[in-house]
């Protein structure tokens, strides 16, 4: 099986959403999203191709399932979105208007992963740091308690 190319590119997420479908309500949680789609995952994905409603911080997105595997489903969305917008909680519409995709600079998302990036090797080097400090403090307490060990020794062997 080939799989069609990416149209655009996908932004990771980890957002927790409410469907609603025909006779359903379900709880998922929404792994990546483009301006055309979101990859969910639940439980029980409803059926192909059936419409579907998410609701997710205050907004209403509108859509069709496109596929199914397992417990992972991938939901073809009525109308463009702006990505970082929705990845960000924010308020306010997150439809794009007819022409205003292509306004759309990637600075946006260079931005979003840049600062990911930053807080990572911030996380990364406070691990190193706190590493290097236990690691002192254990090499100090095993020096001290062998220096005692050997005074203990020394009195033992004089007597």
């Amino acid at each position: 099986m080939q799989l069609k190319p990416r149209i655009e590119e996908r932004h990771k997420a980890l957002i927790r959403c409410r469907l609603h479908g025909s006779g359903f309500d379900k709880d998922a949680c929404i792994l990546d999203a483009s301006s055309r789609g979101l990859l969910l995952t639940l439980a029980r994905p409803p059926a192909h191709g059936e419409m579907i409603e998410i609701y997710v911080n205050g907004h209403s997105l509108l859509g069709q399932v496109e596929w199914i595997n397992g417990r992972r489903m991938g939901m073809k969305l009525h109308e463009r979105i702006d990505v970082m917008a929705f990845i960000t909680g924010a308020t306010g519409s997150l439809a794009l208007k007819r022409g205003e995709f292509a306004k759309v600079k990637r600075t946006a998302a260079m931005q979003y992963d840049w600062s990911q990036m930053l807080a990572r090797q911030g996380q990364f080097a406070f691990a190193v740091v706190a590493i290097t400090v236990a690691g002192y403090f254990l090499v100090s307490t095993v020096t001290q308690s062998l220096g005692s060990m050997d005074k203990i020794s020394a009195i033992l062997a004089q007597n």
